[in-house]
């Protein structure tokens, strides 16, 4: 039998997604824009942690700290300063994250394995007794609440206007995607996969491998900033929890697989099993936490991992 190409896979399965997240709030409620627009948010933050933890193989306990920085200077910037264009606060959140990133990363990736993953948890922490600190600030553990964003002039209250709000969080994750997507298919992307398959051996070919997991940082932290931002307004309110959130970051990109398209799909998934299970129980993060290590032991390669490996097999044996 003829094989079904896998760039022909690839396209169709684009355009029905790309269908699909065009017409929810079409055919959906305005509480399905809310968590469909959530899950967005947490795809755009578990593709950044992908370059971290998925193509170079570090794993980071504290990638939390960006997405906090990013959601409490738009939280600042709109309320504190009365500034309300969300263009502003959004690149404002990205440069101030990013600026973290390139500080913090510097540090973290001169140790390796447990050892920056430790690094990485403490400066979270770092940032969560901040907000205490300086609580006439922050607002302690009350924390802030966000104003109204504008985008010229238009309003895009995740309340008022969930629907607009959907679409901006819409336009954000694709440029997102496309950018991770050629960034990934570039050189530099290439060289991130092999330090993650072997480090000695680039090393061994005149590679810095440091300076491109610092690279790599750099990145993972810019789009967590870019999380951030559009958390704020979406909830109206930021917390320092969120500050010492990096697990869920990380149960999206093993729910998912540590594929491209794997963290996408592991934040969906577990954006919308968080809001179900919590609606019938108290206990839900036991029981979703019980659930994913479940899942993560029977499915060790994720989702869309063991979907691939399966749609593999099936085109190998059709032509054979």
């Amino acid at each position: 039998m003829k094989q079904i190409p896998k760039n022909k896979i690839k396209k169709i399965f684009l355009i029905i997604s790309t269908s699909i997240f065009l017409i929810i709030p079409l055919i959906g409620s305005p509480y399905l824009d809310f968590l469909i627009s959530m899950a967005l948010v947490y795809a755009i933050w578990a593709l950044g942690y992908n370059f971290l933890y998925g193509y170079t193989g570090l794993l980071s306990f504290g990638h939390a700290a960006y997405f906090g920085i990013g959601a409490y200077t738009v939280a600042f910037i709109l309320t504190k300063f009365s500034i309300n264009s969300f263009l502003i606060a959004i690149l404002a959140a990205i440069a101030i994250s990013t600026l973290s990133g390139i500080l913090i990363g510097y540090l973290c990736v001169r140790y390796t394995a447990i050892y920056f993953a430790l690094l990485t948890l403490a400066f979270a922490q770092f940032f969560y007794a901040l907000c205490f600190r300086f609580y006439y600030i922050t607002g302690g553990s009350d924390g802030m609440h966000v104003s109204t964003p504008y985008l010229f002039n238009f309003n895009l209250s995740a309340i008022e206007n969930p629907i607009g709000y959907y679409y901006f969080t819409l336009f954000f994750f694709f440029i997102a995607v496309y950018v991770a997507w050629r960034i990934i298919n570039s050189p530099f992307g290439k060289i991130l996969q092999a330090i993650k398959e072997n480090t000695i051996r680039v090393e061994f070919i005149g590679v810095s491998t440091r300076k491109y997991k610092w690279y790599s940082f750099i990145l993972s932290t810019m789009y967590s900033g870019l999380a951030g931002a559009l958390y704020a307004p979406l909830f109206g309110h930021v917390v320092p929890d969120l500050f010492i959130i990096s697990a869920e970051v990380l149960f999206a990109t093993l729910l998912g697989g540590t594929t491209f398209i794997g963290p996408i799909l592991g934040s969906i998934v577990f954006i919308c099993a968080r809001s179900y299970i919590s609606a019938f129980t108290i206990y839900w993060p036991f029981i979703l936490g019980s659930l994913i290590v479940a899942f993560t032991l029977l499915f060790p390669s994720g989702i869309v991992g063991t979907f691939e490996r399966k749609l593999s097999h099936i085109l190998k044996s059709e032509v054979s």
